[in-house]
């Protein structure tokens, strides 16, 4: 069986139905292949014919494990450092001068995913507040990119929009088997805490 090639129309109405309700998200049609793709080498891993029985499975009270493991793998986006450089501008502008000294600035990156935008803002605090003090917490539904988030160890493709004044001072180069890679600084992220969250759930 290839990836996508065996996910019925009524198996994928499944996912989406409780993808909707666990975490809030909607998948459009479109979005078949990539349930498909991306639940396809845990059918293979645990020798499951089809993905109907998968999500029968998964569904089992004693399966809580690999239903995040699905849950991790269907919630996952792409994202890179300062991704959206007009809300960073804003807060640099609009918001940090209203901040009064003294008191814990407090900044939530929600759906955080693997931790870019949580530590983008974390380097625009530590640039713009001096010595007041702040703090930031991410959280996302997913375990599998927090804890990707937690190390802060990241490949340079995701850092194209980190401006190079705010990579040399608050990341860490990688050398040898690490090249290619950044480390932010252990500073920095001892200053967010990152936490799992379910946004479609009262807090």
């Amino acid at each position: 069986m290839e990836p996508g090639s065996g996910l019925k129309e009524r198996e994928f109405d499944q996912f989406r139905e409780w993808l909707y309700r666990a975490a809030g998200i909607s998948l459009s049609p479109s979005k078949k292949a990539l349930v498909a793709g991306r639940l396809f080498k845990r059918l293979k891993y645990y020798q499951i014919e089809n993905y109907g029985e998968y999500f029968k499975w998964i569904m089992a009270p004693h399966n809580t494990k690999e239903l995040q493991v699905a849950l991790n793998l269907l919630t996952t986006n792409e994202t890179y450092f300062f991704r959206e450089p007009k809300h960073f501008d804003f807060l640099t502008r609009q918001v940090l001068p209203l901040v009064r000294p003294g008191r814990t600035f407090r900044l939530w990156s929600a759906a955080s995913s693997s931790g870019e935008e949580a530590y983008s803002l974390a380097m625009i605090l530590a640039e713009g507040l001096g010595s007041t003090p702040w703090e930031i917490i991410g959280s996302d539904i997913s375990t599998q990119v927090l804890a990707q988030a937690r190390t802060g160890h990241y490949s340079m493709a995701r850092a194209s929009g980190l401006p190079q004044s705010l990579l040399v001072k608050y990341c860490l180069k990688g050398t040898g088997p690490q090249t290619g890679t950044l480390l932010i600084d252990r500073g920095l992220r001892s200053r967010v805490n990152f936490i799992q969250i379910n946004l479609n759930e009262a807090l």
